[in-house]
């Protein structure tokens, strides 16, 4: 009973030959190859991506391309899908002039104070005024969003009256879904019309929001309700089937919304061929609003990320970069998961022959052709809508880790590792419902608006360009549907196997260079020697961890800093002589205790710290004693060089057996070298105990801000 797919020649109902049909439909009269190619494709489920790519680049063409694509695919869905209901079965077109049906209703109006304030919950803290504008702005920056998208969210944080939106009704089909913006309207004093499954669960929490928000709810009774009816009662009433109630569901609507202005906001989600059905119930809805209300409605659907896009010319430049300058560990790791045919493939955003416009293509093959259609099917009725009068607010939302996709375990281990890959970002449920509800806020608000028709768009499909926030999808350097594997991968080696070695290496620095100290306590700085040198050398490994991005320092500062180690041990291994050794004994003496008491401190820091234990005194001792240690180890080795240079100078003099006077050069470049060295360290030395200095500011505040939240607690 309901709508369903209609029955192929064995008398099964088919999802895969609808779904190839009607992507095969919608191009056919713009592109015999493209045709030919759909209908020839013997593997739907594993091909249909290219074939959806190169419909998105047809539409890009010319606008009257892109509408007919969309006019035609609807019209092959809408004739073909069916509804059968009491025995007949008929076309879901027929059948929504039939039926006469509709429901009950009742109004909820809510007891909260309005505030308009627009606010943005984000990693544990709600963001709004100057910090929501600076968080704009570093993602902007990252390339998590477009300029225009940047724009729109600044100018919706600055203009407050736009967020009192209880001039609106909003109908939301989905009222109850995770990425429905329901609790947000209701806060910002919307009346909402409420659509969802019958499941008094899902009411009574709508209920209780709308009890305790400045807005009003009307929801859909199966029978009239008691005038003094509980929540509880009217949770038990409330509720419709989209699927089998399709007519009613519309007659009803056109009841409640029959003046003022509306926003229908298609916001139902499912899985696989469900979400096909359901689409096309809450398609054949919209499309008879559109058509008979009083006023034009303005439709509202959220676009999905993983699906082929017309993107900005800038984002297409972004990810050629992003990819020249992808760490050198994601390519060996591509190398290896290609062994799996999970390997990374460079994202080279596509221009069409007959289109300037660039299609990114980030459809994800396994969420298939199923989820697909059903977000492409929105994509249609939104330019055709737009075509003909409605305002349209169709923005690309970001990936965004719902309880629904982190039940699956692949997809939240790729979740969690995907920030590797920049600018890529996934979000939190609640992040993601209020940038988009902001982006609707501009899309009703802002007459600049690419949703509104009056704006001139150079194509149709550049609806979805405008405004998106894509969350690094169009601009990271591999093709957003091959970085799932190496996300999940990355994140278990960066989140198990980085964090060990890192507390190993650590630990075994902390340890060499204790039992340094030990042996200049007990025998003196040059029983010191040998270990010392060692384990200085051993702190090249930083540099490698830098370069494989496991820390986030950056590789070249860190290699400065390692060599100049380095070289100051090379000083003392390369003075052997007795006057050079009694000389060099006090400075060297000065610079080794300097070095292993800051380095026993610094590694038993990190080791604890990555091992998530952190221990107030040890952080204050890891930011302090640089004020005294830092000018002793650099006075040290200073002095360690220039007591070091004469026998140094000397050794540069002696014939290397071409000619007797080759040294002559060396001992100058020696001197030199240390005249440098000396100029390089006066320069330095402020700057980087500059930078020490504010670092030590920064973290021994955050230090105190926790320790009085705990004594608060």
């Amino acid at each position: 009973t309901g709508l369903d797919f209609p029955l192929d020649g064995d008398g099964k109902r088919s999802t895969t030959g609808l779904n190839q049909g009607a992507f095969a439909a919608a191009v056919k009269a713009h592109s015999k190859e493209a045709y030919e190619a759909a209908v020839a494709e013997k593997k739907w489920r594993f091909g249909y991506v290219k074939h959806v790519v190169k419909q998105t680049q047809l539409a890009s063409a010319k606008e009257e391309t892109a509408l007919g694509i969309a006019r035609d695919g609807l019209e092959y869905l809408h004739s073909n899908m069916q509804f059968c209901r009491g025995g007949e079965t008929m076309a879901l077109k027929d059948a929504m002039g039939k039926f006469q049906g509709s429901f009950e209703s009742v109004e909820i109006k809510g007891q909260g104070t309005l505030n308009r304030t627009f606010e943005v919950p984000y990693k544990g803290r709600t963001l709004s005024g100057d910090e929501l504008n600076l968080q704009i702005h570093s993602w902007l920056q990252r390339g998590v969003i477009e300029l225009d998208t940047a724009a729109a969210l600044c100018k919706v944080a600055e203009t407050p009256e736009w967020m009192d939106l209880s001039d609106h009704t909003f109908v939301l089909f989905g009222a109850g879904s995770a990425m429905g913006p329901f609790p947000i309207l209701m806060a910002l004093g919307a009346h909402v019309v409420a659509i969802d499954l019958p499941r008094p669960q899902i009411w009574q929490r709508l209920i209780a929001t709308a009890r305790a928000s400045p807005g009003k709810l009307t929801l859909p009774l199966t029978e009239k309700a008691p005038s003094d009816a509980s929540d509880a009662q009217l949770a038990a009433l409330a509720g419709c089937d989209l699927l089998r109630q399709t007519p009613e569901v519309r007659n009803w609507l056109r009841g409640v919304c029959g003046t003022g202005r509306v926003v229908l906001g298609a916001y139902c989600y499912a899985d696989g061929p469900l979400f096909v059905r359901v689409s096309m119930a809450m398609d054949a809805i919209i499309a008879d609003l559109v058509e008979n209300l009083k006023e034009k409605p303005v439709i509202a659907y959220l676009c999905t990320p993983t699906d082929a896009h017309v993107c900005t010319a800038s984002s297409k430049q972004a990810a050629q970069d992003n990819l020249r300058k992808a760490p050198a560990w994601q390519a060996m790791l591509s190398a290896v998961m290609k062994f799996a045919k999970m390997g990374l493939a460079p994202n080279r955003i596509k221009e069409d022959q007959s289109s300037s416009l660039p299609v990114v293509d980030a459809i994800v093959k396994e969420q298939g052709p199923n989820y697909c259609l059903a977000k492409r099917l929105q994509h249609w009725r939104a330019i055709l809508s737009r075509s003909k009068g409605s305002k349209v607010s169709s923005n690309v939302a970001p990936a965004t880790a719902t309880a629904s996709v982190v039940s699956n375990k692949s997809f939240a281990l790729a979740y969690k590792g995907m920030h590797h890959f920049k600018p890529m970002e996934v979000f939190q449920g609640e992040t993601s419902n209020a940038v988009m509800l902001g982006l609707l806020v501009n899309d009703l608000r802002n007459p600049l608006s690419a949703g509104r028709p009056e704006n001139h768009l150079q194509n149709p499909m550049q609806l979805f360009t405008a405004t998106a926030f894509h969350g690094g999808a169009w601009r990271t350097g591999y093709k957003f549907s091959t970085i799932g594997p190496c996300s999940a991968v990355a994140y278990i080696i960066a989140s198990m196997l980085v964090p060990c070695w890192l507390v190993i290496y650590s630990s075994l620095q902390m340890m060499g260079w204790s039992w340094a100290l030990f042996l200049i306590g007990s025998q003196g700085a040059a029983s010191a020697e040998e270990t010392i040198s060692k384990f200085t050398y051993f702190q090249i490994a930083e540099v490698i961890h830098a370069v494989l991005g496991m820390v986030p320092s950056s590789p070249l500062t860190t290699a400065m800093q390692i060599t100049s180690r380095v070289g100051a041990v090379q000083v003392v291994a390369c003075a052997s002589s007795s006057a050079s050794r009694s000389a060099m004994l006090p400075w060297m003496t000065l610079f080794y205790i300097a070095w292993s008491v800051t380095e026993v401190i610094r590694y038993l820091y990190y080791a604890l710290n990555t091992a998530g234990v952190q221990v107030a005194p040890l952080t204050w001792l890891r930011y302090s004693t640089f004020l005294l240690l830092y000018p002793a180890g650099v006075t040290g080795e200073l002095g360690t060089v220039f007591t070091a240079l004469p026998e140094m100078a000397a050794k540069a003099t002696e014939p290397c057996g071409l000619s007797s006077s080759c040294g002559t050069l060396p001992a100058f470049l020696v001197k030199a070298t240390f005249a440098g060295v000396l100029v390089i360290y006066a320069l330095g030395f402020p700057m980087l105990f500059g930078t020490m200095l504010g670092q030590r500011k920064k973290v021994l505040r955050r230090l105190k801000d926790a320790s009085k939240e705990k004594k608060t607690k």
